[in-house]
């Protein structure tokens, strides 16, 4: 069977992922949910109106936001999958394959014009995930810059991956294209692998020595136990010796 052509492949996809309404001027995703078009100018007019590209202020609030959307987005792909697999107590979203959940929960962002993601979760069992992004929609708008600017990218990822461990999970960019890199690449995984990978890409530290430290990292001491209170002292009783 001949292989079909590009276009045809990205209209086919669209179609799988929205549905135009020209008559309402609408589209809509399969669930029923409205989405809107946007022009590629909102990303970079974001990231002015939250203040100075690159403060602490602004990169939280847009991890922040992806963090909420990644975390609410695969509700509805857990009750979708559930469905299309026929329910049971078995079929739970982290009882499946977790490259086929992530594949399915980022396909609407690559269609969408968002970029490839790439999941490595050879680590998994640690609790770290890798990813790779290829044309990231934040750093093509931004451009040039001193440090990653793909924090919305960053939370989608930490709030998918907690969703899907069913424990927090946060996330640190560790290469991006608005600094001259070929792609940009994200280490997911426990907030303190996280804080001690971000300490390292702040330090100027390469992805791959970021990514052997946290691989290498003991998980942190357990905090002991809050000591026993002392047994009260029974009261003397004066006529007993």
């Amino acid at each position: 069977m001949p292989e079909r052509p590009p276009s045809d492949r990205s209209s086919s996809a669209r179609e799988e992922f929205f549905r135009a309404r020209p008559a309402e001027g609408a589209l809509h995703q399969p669930e029923g949910h409205r989405v809107v078009a946007l022009p590629a100018a909102l990303m970079p007019a974001l990231h002015r109106g939250l203040g100075e590209a690159g403060s602490d202020q602004a990169r939280q609030l847009l991890y922040r936001a992806g963090f909420e959307w990644g975390l609410l987005d695969m509700l509805p792909l857990s009750r979708n999958l559930r469905e299309e697999f026929g329910g049971g107590d078995n079929r739970d979203l982290w009882h499946m394959d977790a490259p086929f959940v992530l594949e399915k929960w980022a396909a609407p962002f690559t269609t969408a014009g968002w970029g490839a993601s790439i999941f490595d979760l050879s680590a998994h069992a640690k609790g770290i995930t890798l990813v790779e992004l290829r044309h990231s929609a934040a750093a093509a708008a931004i451009g040039s810059a001193t440090a990653p600017v793909c924090d919305l990218y960053a939370g989608l990822f930490a709030g998918a991956l907690s969703f899907y461990d069913r424990t927090e999970r946060h996330a640190v960019e560790t290469e991006c294209t608005a600094l001259g890199h070929t792609c940009c690449r994200f280490i997911v995984g426990p907030g303190h692998l996280i804080d001690l990978a971000e300490n390292a890409r702040q330090s100027g530290s390469a992805h791959e020595a970021i990514l052997r430290l946290v691989l290498e990292a003991r998980p942190p001491a357990p905090e002991p136990a809050p000591a026993a209170p002392a047994p009260a002292k029974a009261a003397k009783i004066p006529w007993k010796k």
